[in-house]
């Protein structure tokens, strides 16, 4: 009889160690993800440029090149005038950022000075 209390008192107190070892903060929502926040810079409400615009100043629409306009003329470009347009210092590359009304989302394109896209490889 003592060998079966002894076994319970022992699983008992097994028990109660394998629970409180458990972490007891709520698990962080893994799809979730925010950008990173640069450490030497105070948080603030400014949202921070992409990386794709690095380098970058941001242009009126009336400071693009013809070649670029023309190409945005194209339907797949529909509401550029809206969206915001940067170029680089030399103007040799340009960044369209338009939001698409029916999917709610950011598009971004990139030309060189004459229109044609550029695609990363």
């Amino acid at each position: 009889m003592k060998k079966i209390v002894l076994i319970l008192a022992g699983a008992l107190c097994l028990g109660t160690v394998a629970v409180q070892a458990q972490d007891q903060q709520p698990a962080k929502d893994s799809t979730t993800i925010a950008p990173p926040q640069p450490p030497s810079q105070p948080s603030s409400n400014a949202v921070a440029a992409p990386a794709y615009r690095k380098d970058m100043s941001q242009i009126q629409a009336t400071e693009v090149p013809a070649g670029v306009k023309s190409t945005l003329e194209r339907p797949q470009f529909k509401g550029w005038e809206n969206g915001s347009v940067y170029s680089n210092s030399d103007k040799s590359v340009f960044i369209v950022e338009v939001k698409d009304e029916v999917e709610g989302r950011l598009k971004v394109y990139r030309f060189d000075a004459e229109g044609k896209p550029i695609t990363d490889n």
